[in-house]
């Protein structure tokens, strides 16, 4: 077995990283190809990692937190640019760490998704369903939930997003994915928030049938004795009291 150093990131590396600065085993040799002025190869820093590791496994726990970082900077770095098998691998080094490491294992199920491997990303979806949902980002949620309704599994899909309903804004996109959800579980429909809701259909209402007009005369009457108008009706005269 070759000799082994142990190096140190920078300061301004390890801040800009959010990175522990502690020692990481490095075969002697290899230095010149992981560390150089501009930066540092963090996939070939890992890889030095795991084989150290392999030879040495009493030393995981002193590298748990940030061998898991490290793997997840790799595993983001290579699924932002389309490489989804390879950031598979660096979140599986990563969890092989830290198993209870949720967003560790979120993006790992997201980056299996994206290989095409769909069946082992639902495992891994179901193990993060044994946790708090807010503690996984949504949009993965969205997505885990499309993933099991593609499979026939409405009642997965189902679970999911009525776990995230409680923090989920006015999002059109997944309040239509859970209404799909709960129309395939048989759950009758609903109306989603931020939309209006349906009227119910109104009774008509009872009228009653017009009442015809009745007649007024539009000719005035008179008193024929003083002369002044009187009622259509009246029988006496208000002024003078002579009969109409």
């Amino acid at each position: 077995m070759p000799d082994i150093q142990f190096f140190s990131l920078a300061e301004n590396v390890c801040k800009k990283l959010n990175f522990p600065a502690m020692p990481f085993p490095v075969r002697e040799g290899r230095e010149k190809t992981i560390f150089f002025p501009d930066g540092v190869a963090l996939d070939l820093l890992l890889e030095e990692l795991e084989h150290y590791l392999i030879e040495h496994p009493e030393e995981r726990i002193f590298y748990k937190d940030a061998g898991a970082r490290l793997a997840a900077l790799e595993g983001i770095r290579l699924g932002e640019d389309g490489f989804h098998e390879q950031a598979a691998h660096y979140f599986e080094l990563g969890l092989a760490l830290d198993t209870e490491n949720i967003a560790l294992r979120a993006d790992y199920a997201l980056a299996l998704q994206s290989a095409g491997r769909k069946e082992e990303a639902m495992r891994q979806y179901r193990f993060l369903l044994r946790h708090p949902v807010s503690s996984v980002q949504p949009l993965i949620w969205i997505l885990a939930a499309r993933l099991f309704l593609d499979a026939g599994d409405p009642v997965t899909a189902h679970q999911i997003l009525k776990h995230c309903a409680s923090f989920m804004p006015v999002d059109n996109e997944f309040w239509e994915l859970y209404a799909e959800a709960r129309e395939r579980c048989g759950i009758k429909p609903w109306t989603a928030p931020g939309q209006k809701k349906q009227m119910r259909a109104a009774k008509p209402a009872v009228t009653s049938a017009p009442r015809e007009k009745e007649k007024v005369s539009s000719k005035k009457n008179f008193c024929p004795a003083c002369g002044k108008p009187v009622k259509a009706d009246a029988k006496f005269c208000g002024s003078c009291g002579h009969a109409c």
